[in-house]
């Protein structure tokens, strides 16, 4: 049996001028690259299946050459395979578009990928795979208590705080939630000798040819991205107690 993990690559730099705006697409530029703060949960619990079910495990990240980070740290907490698909998008159609093909190379019987990117703030991406893939798909996955041949049992959130303990049919794409499993600390030592290893590459993204046989491709483009406008500012209030109970009862005066 085979788990696949889906990993993205988020810039460390988060400035304006790593930002640039490429066909309405957001791209950063000459920033490294941290793995994605969901997929690391998701990573741990494809190794948490590994260890308990002895499952070959497999990390995949679409992105420039410099998403390999987020590979090396994958195969620092001990994936059995890793591959890059060269391309530089941050639109979710996109980048399942080119996971896709790769995943149908692999045949996992389990995707797991993070339930949200931490950059872009959206949770489509194993969505978009699992309704290409036609995958059974659970979101918001808190706990994976079991694993057979022919099915998966999982507890995923509802509203208000509840769980549903669901049982779906293999192969099923899993939207891990943040906190499944602890994450494990991974040694600088560690992770130096993983820089040595090869790290297979799939076919390059070709985004304008991905675009004519997306029949969901979202209808918008990336105009600008700025810093919220300033609506409120703080004050320090100092000195002694009694200037400083004067000073805000002058304040609350004029807000009333």
């Amino acid at each position: 049996m085979r788990a696949a993990v889906c990993c993205k690559g988020v810039s460390i730099d988060t400035t304006l001028e790593s930002v640039h705006i490429v066909n309405g697409d957001i791209q950063f530029k000459g920033s490294e690259f941290y793995i994605n703060e969901f997929d690391s949960y998701a990573l741990e619990a494809a190794m948490a299946l590994k260890n308990k079910y002895g499952i070959e495990t497999f990390a995949l990240c679409l992105g420039p050459l410099r998403v390999q980070e987020v590979l090396y740290f994958a195969i620092a907490k001990e994936v059995n395979h890793v591959l890059r698909i060269d391309g530089d998008t941050n639109r979710p159609e996109l980048i399942s578009s080119g996971l896709i093909p790769a995943l149908m190379e692999i045949g996992p019987q389990i995707i797991l990928v993070g339930v949200q990117s931490e950059d872009w703030m959206g949770g489509e991406v194993g969505v978009y795979i699992a309704q290409a893939l036609n995958m059974s798909l659970a979101f918001a996955v808190v706990e994976i208590s079991e694993l057979t041949d022919k099915s998966i049992r999982i507890k995923k959130e509802l509203g208000g705080g509840r769980l549903a303990e669901i049982i779906l049919k293999l192969p099923a794409v899993l939207c891990v939630q943040s906190g499944i499993e602890p994450l494990r600390y991974v040694s600088a030592a560690r992770r130096q000798k993983a820089r040595k290893t090869p790290v297979k590459m799939g076919s390059r993204l070709n985004i304008e040819e991905v675009k004519q046989k997306i029949s969901g491709m979202m209808a918008y483009e990336a105009r600008e991205v700025s810093v919220p406008p300033k609506s409120s500012r703080a004050e320090m209030i100092t000195g002694e107690r009694s200037e400083v109970a004067s000073k805000l009862l002058e304040i609350i005066g004029k807000s009333v």
